[in-house]
């Protein structure tokens, strides 16, 4: 008996470490006719989101520490920080916590709704972007945010999860104060049947370093502690999906109400998408924006239609196509055929003990 539960113990107790070695290479041509980008109109070959990643981890079943890198390749157009992602995390029972710079839950949420995440036929301001998100989405579902310290519970009744989060501002900030995030979100598995997902959900985000995110300044976006912010703002974002083996369902609705402007911003997005078959997707989506005087010039509406094919486990292609019409510039009108490999490799696999545990 005393055998029987030192081995067991060992097992439970055995240690694990892991190198990972990742990346994601991306890139399209595009065609862009615009009435209010006269010198990106014509045909362009981009880089969409490319990026290499360094994952480390150690633990046990009970505690498990990791650390994560990513780098951006280059990519002006974008107007991205290269350094992706730097954080350090732990995974337990009791939730996953991480601190460093990455996605905010925020982003994550309305990312995860876009099909068209991270190709050439997206722009949140209806400008020429090479990644990111779809018209339709807040700049707060781009650009990663730093200084954050996140927790991320475990299911805490069937489905249910909360998350929250603080991003710390410094004097380059501009100021020392604390920006804040809290959420939910509620997962009922096979809801319309074996294989379908509903999920509803909502994220707050409390931002008071009031220097707004300015398109391809660098020097100042890499201060700021939450990625894409307006300044100093109050933002909700209420979002749902259904998901099945055939086709998916999606949408997000935000509210982001900007100290600086006296009518709150509204924005729609709404997209959905149907296997053809078991390696084609056809993808649509619907954007609004609802932005009052004093607010960019932003309002309108944004339409994309694609059709996403997997070659292989690793190797993807799409042909897309976006129009949007604001309501006061004009319309523009992209199209972009796109291809993208992703890779994984194990550096170092090991298992302490586990072969010993006998």
């Amino acid at each position: 008996m005393a055998l029987c539960a030192l081995a067991l113990s060992s097992a439970a107790m055995a240690q694990t470490a892991e190198v990972t070695l990742g990346g994601y290479l991306a890139g399209s041509q595009r065609d862009l006719d615009s009435d209010f980008e006269p010198l990106e109109d014509g045909f362009e070959g981009t880089n969409n989101a490319s990026h290499v990643n360094l994952k480390a981890s150690y633990g046990t079943e009970l505690l498990t520490g990791f650390a994560f890198y990513e780098r951006g390749l280059r990519n002006d157009k974008a107007g991205i920080e290269p350094d992706r992602q730097l954080y350090i995390g732990a995974d337990t029972a009791f939730g996953r916590l991480t601190i460093g710079k990455k996605a905010s839950a925020y982003r994550e949420a309305g990312e995860r709704l876009d099909p068209f995440y991270d190709t050439s036929v997206t722009g949140f301001n209806a400008r020429a972007m090479s990644e990111g998100a779809s018209y339709g989405l807040s700049n707060l579902t781009n650009a990663f945010s730093r200084n954050g310290i996140a927790y991320t519970s475990p299911d805490l009744i069937e489905g249910l999860q909360i998350n929250g989060g603080a991003f710390i501002g410094t004097e380059d900030a501009p100021n020392k104060k604390v920006d804040a995030a809290a959420g939910a979100v509620y997962s009922l598995k096979n809801f319309g049947g074996e294989g379908t997902v509903l999920s509803l959900g909502t994220q707050l985000l409390r931002i008071r370093n009031g220097s707004p995110f300015v398109l391809g300044n660098s020097r100042i976006n890499d201060r700021v502690p939450v990625g894409g912010t307006p300044g100093e703002s109050d933002n909700v974002r209420v979002h749902a999906a259904f998901t099945t083996p055939l086709y998916s369902l999606g949408a997000s609705f935000e509210h982001i109400d900007v100290k600086t402007e006296a009518k709150a911003r509204g924005y729609l997005f709404v997209a959905g998408t149907y296997a053809l078959d078991e390696a084609t997707r056809l993808a649509v989506s619907y954007g609004r924006l609802d932005f009052k005087a004093g607010s960019p010039a932003l309002s309108g509406d944004g339409f994309s239609l694609g059709l996403f094919r997997r070659f292989t486990e690793h190797v993807n292609g799409y042909v897309a196509g976006r129009r949007v019409a604001l309501d006061g510039p004009g319309d523009t009108v992209s199209l972009a055929v796109g291809v993208s490999i992703s890779f994984s490799a194990k550096l170092y696999p090991r298992s302490l003990f586990s072969d010993s545990a006998e």
